[in-house]
């Protein structure tokens, strides 16, 4: 937990160092312009966090104990569409893919993992015509460890699933600070013989993104 603590006090700190200019600047919708039309974009990004619900049953090992990660992701976007809808709804539909090349959990030890979330739909809330567009979306995919994880009579691959809301902080053109928090949710489908899971974990997020 005191990794995590203290890398999300850096990311925070990082955060209001690169973000300052942008509140202290007049909004100018150019430099936010390409998540306005379809478009790539690419960008990595730190998360971590802890459990929210953790797994009660007794005949886990991970039991009343929380999960901690931190992990590393690079992203490939894609905006599918131009601007729909209208007020504070109107925005743009993207597609996301992240691969993860390395998440590390603390329970019980410290656990390596690594994969990808090849299910990522987002929808970029772009009306405000400003340079800090708020997002929204759900991103699923697969883990996969050299052991059994959780610890247990469990499976070495693991299936994630995310809901994540967030913002794109467009500090210069075509560069954007990205902050995001997700509820996730991780289980092996019963691939193994038990499956403890994550039921409910929180993370955060701190990306930098390239359009």
């Amino acid at each position: 937990m005191s990794q995590v603590l203290s890398v999300a006090g850096a990311v925070y700190f990082l955060v209001a160092i690169m973000a300052t200019p942008v509140l202290a600047q007049t909004d100018d919708t150019a430099l936010s312009d390409p998540l306005r039309h379809r478009g790539w974009n690419y960008g990595g990004q730190l998360w971590g966090g802890f459990t929210v619900v953790q797994v009660s049953s007794p005949a886990f090992i991970t039991a009343n104990r929380n999960i901690t990660n931190l992990a590393l992701a690079l992203r490939i976007g894609r905006v599918l569409t131009r601007e729909h809808g209208s007020g504070w709804v109107r925005g743009t539909f993207e597609w996301d893919f992240n691969v993860v090349p390395v998440e590390i959990f603390w329970v019980l030890g410290s656990h390596y993992a690594g994969g990808f979330e090849a299910f990522g739909p987002r929808w970029n809330l772009t009306g405000n015509r400003r340079r800090m567009v708020p997002f929204a979306g759900i991103a699923g995919g697969m883990l996969f460890s050299p052991q059994n994880f959780p610890p247990a009579e469990t499976y070495q691959a693991n299936f994630t699933v995310a809901v994540e809301a967030g913002v794109h902080m467009f500090v210069r053109r075509h560069r954007s600070v990205d902050v995001a928090g997700r509820l996730y949710h991780l289980s092996n489908a019963y691939l193994g013989r038990q499956n403890p899971g994550i039921p409910v974990g929180m993370q955060f997020t701190l990306g930098y993104s390239w359009y």
